[in-house]
């Protein structure tokens, strides 16, 4: 069996026990799973639009602390509900680097809306902090 199918089975394994109220579990379960799965966690992220899904898979994707997804959570940052794109700026506020102030700033003035560019402006500071701590 190929690794990418194990992943695949085991990603579908935790998403259905996340629809089934094991949220923890879930988690906990993708977020041990090797770095490896990250790709596949972000197609699923793209596939699907129920948006509390959604912000669970972004959580989940950052929480495994990769730089490789900071495009991923820039594109999270475009997404209509909000909870996704709260979730995508925890992620790069905790990733803390360059790249990740780089995709704030450029997605800051992508949005005209005045309560995400106020969010925004946060993350960027706290980002900015967190990049100089490391």
């Amino acid at each position: 069996m190929s690794r990418m199918n194990t992943f695949g089975e085991a990603i579908t394994h935790y998403l259905q026990r996340y629809r089934e109220g094991h949220g923890d579990d879930a988690f906990h379960g993708l977020r041990e799973l090797d770095h490896a799965v990250l790709p596949e966690l972000e197609a699923r992220f793209r596939a699907t639009r129920d948006p509390d899904l959604r912000r669970f898979l972004v959580e989940v994707i950052w929480q495994h602390r990769q730089h490789s997804v900071i495009p991923l959570l820039g594109e999270a940052l475009l997404d209509g509900d909000r909870r996704v794109w709260r979730e995508a700026l925890n992620g790069l506020v905790a990733l803390g680097c360059p790249a990740s102030v780089a995709v704030l700033r450029t997605v800051r003035v992508q949005r005209d809306d005045e309560e995400f560019r106020r969010w925004v402006d946060e993350a960027i500071e706290q980002a900015e902090e967190e990049a100089q701590r490391s």
